[in-house]
C-alpha cells in the first residue's frame, strides 16, 4: 500500500476530464468529471476522498488562463466560499467569467446545479 509520502505529482493525472466546452466572449462554461484517480484524491482523505479546495482553485486558474489566454501572474483571490464537498465521478459545471476591464476572473463549480465553490482571481500589475 502507498503512503501518502510516496505518493508524487508526477505519478498521476491531475486535471479533470472535460466532457463540453463552451465559449462565447468572455464566458466559458466547461462541463467536467474528477475522476477517482487524480492526484488530488490521493490522502484526501484515505477511504472518503475529496477534492481538496485548493484543487479547485488551481484548476479554476489554470483554465481561465487556457481559455481566455491570459498571461501574467495572478496577485491575489477574493470571495473564496467552499458550499459542497466534491466528490470523485461527479460530473461537474465550471463557469469563468472574464472581467478584463477589472482585470480579474470569477468561478463557479457546481454539482447537479448546486453551488460547490465559487470566488475570483486578480491579475498582477493592475
Amino acid at each position: 500500500m502507498q503512503t501518502s509520502s510516496d505518493i508524487r505529482w508526477s505519478d498521476g493525472r491531475t486535471e479533470p476530464d472535460i466532457l463540453s466546452a463552451q465559449h462565447e466572449g468572455d464566458i466559458v462554461e466547461l462541463e467536467l468529471v474528477a475522476r477517482a484517480n487524480l492526484f488530488q484524491f490521493q490522502g484526501h482523505f484515505p477511504g472518503e476522498p475529496v477534492l481538496p479546495g485548493v484543487a479547485q482553485i488551481d484548476w479554476a486558474a489554470r483554465l481561465a488562463r487556457r481559455y481566455f489566454g491570459i498571461e501574467g501572474a495572478f496577485e491575489k483571490m477574493g470571495q473564496i466560499k467552499f458550499a459542497k464537498l466534491i466528490l470523485p465521478e461527479r460530473a461537474l459545471r465550471l463557469r469563468l467569467e472574464w472581467q478584463r476591464e477589472k482585470g480579474r476572473v470569477s468561478f463557479l463549480f457546481s454539482d447537479n446545479g448546486e453551488l460547490c465553490s465559487s470566488g475570483h482571481f486578480v491579475l498582477a500589475d493592475r
